[in-house]
């Protein structure tokens, strides 16, 4: 079985990253929508290629990878729901039987092939039948996005938003409560540990998501993700993302003064850095006293 991603049109740069070829390459419409917003669902997603066509008829819109190296394909909805998840179903079984295949496709190493694939059916229609017919295989690695128009003043936009049965809790308050309430007895100390801990750092910090993952943001940029992976759960801290276990209260510890110390680099950059003239932290410098690190834990 092969994949075969369609070539963009005329020469590149030298250096230029193929996933902004594919990217800017994309047709306006739906996909550029989709292109957009996909880093809000999948903080720090880059886009590998696109038009993936398989041998056994199996298709992608999108392939894409996030920073751990964990494989998205992203699959358009058609107008026929029950043709959808066929498809979807043929695209599911090329990413969990064939990752070496991707790999080697892909090349540069991009892509982890020991993290399971994920595939993103993204619908532009409310769909129901389409999202309960799919939520079966959600443990599979399966997310159903829709893609919603608002119209204002302002112009047109279209975001992505979660239509998984687990995820239609909105996001912020209700999002968390639903994160919360979605993990195992227990990691739940854990949990709750969390949120008390991130509560702390500063009051324009925002937490919105769902059962299976939590974002969290302040001044617009992305401050750390913790994930639900079936039983156990996974964070990253921008802007790499690399992934952090979170199984105990020391790896809690860690993902703390990991969020922390972006959290002071965000802050200097949205809030406008030191005052002119003034101390600027060396390479060598650490970014947190051993006071505040402490403070943090307590």
């Amino acid at each position: 079985m092969a994949a075969r991603g369609k070539k963009d049109d005329g020469e590149t740069s030298e250096g230029e990253r193929p996933e902004r070829r594919a990217a800017s390459s994309a047709d306006p419409g739906p996909l550029a929508s989709l292109l957009a917003g996909l880093d809000e669902i999948v903080p720090g997603l880059e886009v590998l290629d696109r038009e993936l066509r398989f041998e056994n008829g199996a298709r992608a819109d999108l392939a894409a990878v996030d920073p751990s190296g964990r494989l998205f394909l992203v699959l358009l909805a058609g107008d026929d729901a029950d043709k959808t998840v066929l498809e979807a179903l043929d695209t599911l079984g090329v990413a969990r039987s064939q990752v070496e295949l991707l790999v080697r496709h892909f090349g540069d190493g991009r892509v982890n092939p020991e993290r399971s694939p994920r595939l993103l059916v993204v619908s532009a229609a409310a769909e129901a039948r389409l999202t309960e017919r799919l939520s079966v295989v959600a443990d599979a690695g399966v997310s159903v996005l829709g893609l919603r128009t608002v119209k204002s003043a302002k112009g047109e936009r279209a975001y992505l938003v979660r239509l998984d049965p687990a995820a239609r809790v909105p996001s912020g308050t209700n999002g968390v409560t639903a994160f919360l309430r979605a993990l195992p007895p227990r990691l739940e100390p854990l949990g709750n540990t969390l949120l008390e801990r991130m509560q702390r750092f500063d009051e324009e910090l925002v937490a919105s998501g769902d059962a299976s993952a939590l974002v969290w943001r302040i001044a617009g940029e992305v401050l750390c993700r913790v994930e639900r992976i079936g039983d156990v759960l996974q964070a990253s801290v921008a802007p790499r993302h690399e992934p952090l276990p979170l199984n105990d209260h020391a790896d809690l510890e860690r993902v703390v003064e990991a969020a922390y110390a972006r959290l002071v680099k965000v802050l200097g950059l949205s809030r406008g850095g030191p005052p002119a003239g003034g101390p600027r932290p060396t390479p060598d410098e650490p970014i947190l006293t051993a006071e505040e690190i402490q403070a943090f834990r307590e």
